[in-house]
């Protein structure tokens, strides 16, 4: 062989080399290789039916967990609940990750053994519901840090509420505004990326949290708003997500736990409200612009007739008290808890002692100064199925047992006849 031809032979090589570093560089950058961790559901997220084959099989006493060639369902993770669907027409009950493996728990018995075909389906709309649900949640998320400073903690979607929770409180005027702020830009209609990049790449984008793997870092990019790395099934675009509504803000944790819904949850949602108030309407005989102002005046009405009827009770239980001739009164009533106290509050007054029960098992015990409520029932609990607390003048609680009732309330009796008062 010639220096010519192995000259043109080395060049040829040597081209060769440096073309593939860099068509090799070029796709890492730009995340078309390097994807080992890509799971079929992100890959294509609108596969919903799909044929595969059993790889594994564990029989449990309660159900068979199940593993597949290949699966298209999401497990369970990162706060959205895993999809559901049917293998061979029995119903997933859960969908989870062990060891790298994606495990479909079934009902025990299933039928299905090693290596045998199975048609799989997934429940298209919850699928699209979560989707809809976790990208409102990025650009909620996105709204509240970039606007009022207020970061998110955590999320969970559940099958009827999502909920955030954030470091600092928020308030309800507040969340008005970001919900306001976030139809807007489901009104722009911001795409909604999903791309593949490595720890050395992550550098150019203004991620919204840090992210603790080194590569197959899944970025969820919306527009030029929310850059975050997600591992959940997302819409494409802001215009999927169609109306967002804030449900409910209450305090947790030092922060707020906030309520929402969007897409079809937050129509339903609309109409469910339009229900309620429709029906309003018509038990209020009121039009809908008088109808706060109607209940306004219901709500006045019931404090002054609660207000009367503590009144009455009062006087009700001093009556009572007058007509008790001995110092310890140990009787059944059916009256509600709030009379009951209010009994006993007049018996300690008139330095009297008393033990009222009723059937359900609820019990009162007022002593006042005369002796000690608590010490007065001690040892009893380890004798009875007694489940409650006070402490020296009043004791409440509740007999879990019927037929412990009676002899519970004979042998507290005997006690009391035994003290010297």
């Amino acid at each position: 062989m010639g220096w010519a031809v192995l000259s043109r032979m080395s060049f040829a090589v040597h081209t060769f080399f440096r073309t593939s570093l860099s068509f090799f560089d070029t796709m890492r950058k730009k995340n078309v290789i390097g994807v080992k961790s890509l799971k079929l559901y992100q890959k294509n997220p609108e596969k919903v039916r799909f044929t595969s084959r059993v790889k594994s099989v564990r029989e449990k006493e309660d159900c068979d967990l199940v593993t597949l060639e290949e699966s298209w369902f999401y497990p369970e993770g990162g706060g959205q609940p895993h999809d559901e669907g049917t293998i061979n027409g029995k119903k997933v009950l859960d969908v989870f990750v062990e060891d790298g493996e994606i495990y479909h728990k079934l009902s025990a018995y299933s039928g299905l053994t090693l290596h045998v075909p199975v048609d799989c389906v997934i429940d298209e709309k919850v699928r699209w519901d979560y989707s809809v649900q976790h990208t409102a949640q990025h650009v909620l998320t996105a709204v509240l840090a970039d606007h009022h400073a207020v970061e998110t903690v955590s999320f969970h979607l559940g099958t009827v509420h999502a909920t955030i929770d954030t470091d600092r409180p928020a308030t309800w005027e507040m969340l008005k505004e970001v919900e306001g702020k976030v139809n807007d830009l489901i009104r722009e209609d911001l795409k909604v990326l999903a791309y593949y990049r490595d720890a050395y790449s992550l550098k150019d984008l203004p991620l919204r949290k840090a992210v603790s793997v080194e590569e197959d870092i899944r970025i969820i990019q919306i527009g030029q708003l929310d850059y975050c790395g997600c591992g959940g099934t997302h819409v494409e675009s802001l215009k999927d997500l169609r109306l967002f509504k804030v449900i409910q803000v209450e305090n947790y944790k030092g922060g707020s736990r906030i309520y929402y819904k969007a897409g079809d949850r937050a129509f339903r949602h609309l109409e469910e409200e339009e229900e309620i108030l429709a029906l309003l309407k018509e038990e209020l005989e009121v039009n809908l612009d008088a109808l706060p102002f109607h209940v306004r005046r219901l709500k006045e009405e019931k404090e002054e007739y609660k207000k009367t009827a503590e009144i009455f009770s009062k006087r009700l239980a001093e009556e009572m008290v007058k007509g008790y001739q001995e110092d310890v009164v140990v009787l059944p009533l059916e009256e509600g808890d709030d009379f009951l106290k209010t009994l006993g509050a007049e018996m300690m007054k008139k330095n009297k002692i008393g033990v009222f029960y009723r059937e359900d098992g609820r019990i009162f015990v007022f002593t006042g100064k005369r002796t000690s409520a608590k010490l007065l029932l001690s040892g009893l609990k380890e004798e009875f199925r007694f489940r409650g607390g006070g402490g020296d003048t009043m004791v409440q609680g509740y007999i879990e047992l019927e037929e412990e009732r009676k002899p519970f309330v004979s042998k507290l009796y005997d006690r009391l006849l035994s003290l010297e008062l």
